[in-house]
């Protein structure tokens, strides 16, 4: 009797456990969460990628990186060997990665084709960028005992994941990088806001989210620094939380130091990203693509590109729930139900809103911008900073606005905005599937027609490169040669030639010295062991561009291969240096967090025991 009481005891508070916790807030409005962002995806489950304005290249790049990473394991892929018709490419170099490499990562630990690899790496982007808006929201509300927490953090979650900006980034323009970039600025404020009364766990949220920032899309991260630094400063009650976001910053400035650090240093010697100007970057052309005010109150629906001017049908507006959830915010300002505090935040989120508003208006006076801030190029990338200032103030303004709209119907609105009108702002597409043959040949294909990586002109091409090496006239007059070598001088005969990935490997014998043009564009960075050992000396710059290389006489195994520049290998053991420095924290917290937990878990029960006072 005794054993079944027992067990029947064991089982009802089980399902009484599971019953709370299905009708808790926070489990409720997750759910409703993930339904609208499955809901909202579901029509491109069956396309083998659907066709923004980057068409396929995300695809190619995941593809890029994952033959890399499979002939030499992981790790940061600055050189792409396949772009430029095999000539090699800088892309990574400059183009943050962070994206294409989720995508590789999911390719290999899934077995999914490309397609679908870069899908769940868009997919993703977009489910957790609002996911950390909802924990940013909730980790304030349930500070300050909000009513309906869960439900508010929800609304800002949906209305921030799905505002028409965002959407454009996705699904028209395509755009895997800055797709992460809204991921990793909702991120870097939910570890501040943990930093502000947990010191540890938010340093190191910060860092890592600070590090994905920086990898996500390099203008962005530019730009969101401004704001995240001035967030801290404008809301701090003390001197602590600032310093102890500063050292979440700093640490992740390190931790991704083996991107920012070559790009900055190499960038002028590219032939275009080496000044704004170079990158379109100008105060006259960032004027010609203001967002005039009056667009914003308009959801625009269209995929074509952007046009100058004020009819531009690309979806460029701050988006209709975002503005409802900033005019509610704003009068609420106005309105009695706020602490001071509360007022005050409410008040920065606003503003900081209409400054960004203000940027990327025809006013601007973008001629008085620091250059650097000119990379941006279009205004209207600023809206990833109306869309989470703006979702954010509707949120913080809810101890108001709660009495006079239920946050499920801001929700609503948010999903009913965005998901019918998936089917409009996309080409239509008709591919299913590809095999990574087809992917070669589709990429090859739009080489032809000036398109590396997918960008139109290759702008991180070497400065030195002169020849006319690109042109499809000059590849088929000069067809490459299969081993990529060109003896100039000597006698050198290639007896085998094998390739993986950067590397480039030649069993030869000559009777003299040789020298040989490689077909492939020199950048710092290049190796070349002979029989295994490494003779730096015998790399140089060659004629337009191209790799000269000498080889020694005799019968010899040669390999040449593309590792790191200086400036990549210093930023790399800058990067090792913070990502060890991370992993010590962490473990040092984790400890002290155990060894707390069984104090407390422990010490009652002592307390607790006969003979102890």
């Amino acid at each position: 009797m005794l054993a079944h009481s027992s067990s029947t005891d064991l089982v009802v508070p089980s399902r009484t456990r599971w019953r709370h916790l299905l009708r808790a807030p926070i489990v409720q409005s997750l759910a409703v969460y993930t339904i609208i962002i499955i809901v909202l995806v579901w029509p491109t489950f069956n396309l083998y990628m659907w066709w923004g304005h980057a068409m396929l290249f995300p695809v190619v790049d995941v593809y890029e990186i994952s033959k890399i990473w499979s002939a030499q394991g992981f790790g940061h892929v600055p050189w792409s060997p396949d772009y430029c018709f095999g000539y090699g490419y800088t892309y990574h170099t400059f183009y943050a990665p962070l994206g294409f490499y989720f995508g590789a990562i999911l390719h290999f630990l899934l077995g999914l084709n490309f397609g679908w690899a870069t899908k769940l790496s868009f997919y993703a982007s977009l489910y957790l960028s609002g996911l950390f808006m909802y924990a940013f929201v909730y980790a304030i509300g349930s500070r300050e005992h909000w009513s309906r927490t869960a439900w508010w953090a929800l609304a800002a979650a949906s209305t921030y994941a799905l505002t028409r900006y965002h959407l454009t980034d996705v699904f028209t323009r395509s755009v895997l990088a800055e797709s992460w970039a809204w991921t990793a600025l909702a991120g870097v404020y939910l570890g501040m806001e943990i930093a502000r009364r947990r010191m540890w766990p938010g340093i190191l949220l910060v860092s890592l989210m600070y590090a994905a920032l920086l990898l996500s899309h390099n203008i962005t991260a530019l730009w969101a620094t401004i704001f995240i630094a001035a967030y801290p400063l404008l809301t701090a009650e003390n001197m602590r939380w600032p310093i102890n976001v500063a050292v979440g910053g700093l640490l992740g400035t390190t931790m991704s130091a083996f991107f920012w650090y070559p790009a900055l240093k190499l960038k002028s010697l590219t032939q275009s990203a080496g000044t704004v100007t170079g990158m379109a970057g100008t105060p006259q052309l960032l004027h010609q693509h203001a967002v005039f005010w009056h667009q914003h109150f308009t959801e625009t629906l269209g995929y074509g590109p952007s046009v100058p001017g004020p009819d531009d049908t690309l979806g460029i507006n701050m988006g209709f729930t975002v503005l409802l959830g900033v005019l509610l915010a704003i009068i609420a300002v106005f309105q009695r139900g706020f602490t001071g505090k509360q007022r005050y935040r409410v008040a920065v989120f606003v503003v900081i809103t209409v400054i960004v508003l203000f940027m990327m208006s025809p006013q601007m006076p973008w001629q008085k911008v620091p250059a650097i801030l000119l990379y941006i190029q279009f205004p209207w990338r600023l809206l990833i900073f109306t869309s989470f200032f703006g979702a954010a103030a509707m949120a913080m303004a809810s101890p108001v606005i709660d009495r006079w709209v239920h946050p499920a119907i801001l929700t609503g609105l948010a999903a009913i905005f965005a998901i019918p009108t998936l089917p409009m702002i996309m080409m239509p597409n008709v591919i299913k599937r590809m095999s990574p043959d087809q992917l070669n040949r589709w990429n090859h294909r739009f080489e032809r027609k000036g398109f590396y990586a997918g960008a139109n002109g290759g702008d991180f091409i070497p400065k030195w490169v002169q020849g006319d090496y690109l042109k499809p006239e000059f590849l088929e007059k000069d067809p490459v040669p299969e081993n990529r070598l060109t003896v100039t001088s000597g006698d050198l005969v290639c007896e085998n030639y094998h390739r993986r990935g950067t590397i480039y490997e030649y069993t030869y014998k000559a009777s003299t010295a040789s020298e040989a043009r490689m077909v492939l564009f020199y950048w710092p960075g290049w190796e070349l062991r002979i029989d295994g050992k490494i003779q730096p000396e015998r790399i140089r710059l060659g004629a337009d561009g191209l790799l000269s290389v000498s080889f020694p006489a005799g019968v010899h195994h040669a390999e040449l291969k593309y590792a790191l520049s200086p400036a990549g290998r210093f930023g790399r053991n800058i990067s090792f240096l913070g990502c060890a420095a991370w992993v010590s924290a962490a473990m040092l917290f984790a400890l002290q967090s155990w060894r707390r937990y069984r104090r407390q878990k422990f010490l009652p029960a002592q307390s607790a025991a006969p003979g102890v006072t």
